[in-house]
């Protein structure tokens, strides 16, 4: 699918809430899709609200540092009684798979970033119990490009 805007920086742009439906692997990229689109905030030149909107069907693609699995992290995080919870590592296929499911779909939360590295915290989402897994990401990645074509109006 062809793109009308592109955007390389997270300043107007934000994946709070966001679903995505569908991720992939290739050539060193990891993307996102997303059917709900993500948030465009106040100020980029394509929006002239003075409230985040919303975009039509989009994707997010960050190029990991090497073509290597090795520079993305994920962690679950399950809940068990008296309190204890625990940290698991999934592979990179794994996380691809759980969120590929059509009854599942990553929601993103927070997004904290540097120069090289990005940590995304959010949750599985699942129509059976439990109905939100947690999880975080760890990507080193220094590129990331926000596609979509229209802004929905309100």
């Amino acid at each position: 699918m062809e793109f009308l805007h592109c955007e390389n920086s997270e300043k107007y742009v934000s994946l709070h809430d966001c679903i995505a439906e569908k991720v992939y692997f290739q050539d060193g990229v990891l993307g996102f899709e997303f059917e709900d689109g993500f948030w465009i905030l106040p100020g980029h030149q394509e929006s002239n609200n003075a409230e985040p909107v919303r975009t039509d069907c989009s994707k997010a693609e960050f190029a990991l540092d090497k073509t290597y699995s090795d520079d993305f992290v994920v962690y679950i995080f399950k809940k068990y009684p008296f309190g204890i919870t625990l940290r698991k590592e999934l592979s990179l296929e794994k996380f691809i798979e759980m969120v590929n499911r059509k009854e599942n779909g990553f929601v993103f939360f927070y997004q904290y970033t540097d120069d090289w590295q990005r940590i995304i915290e959010g949750v599985f989402r699942s129509e059976k119990k439990p109905y939100f897994l947690e999880c975080e990401l760890k990507m080193n990645t220094s590129k990331v490009n926000y596609y979509w074509n229209n802004i929905i109006p309100y």
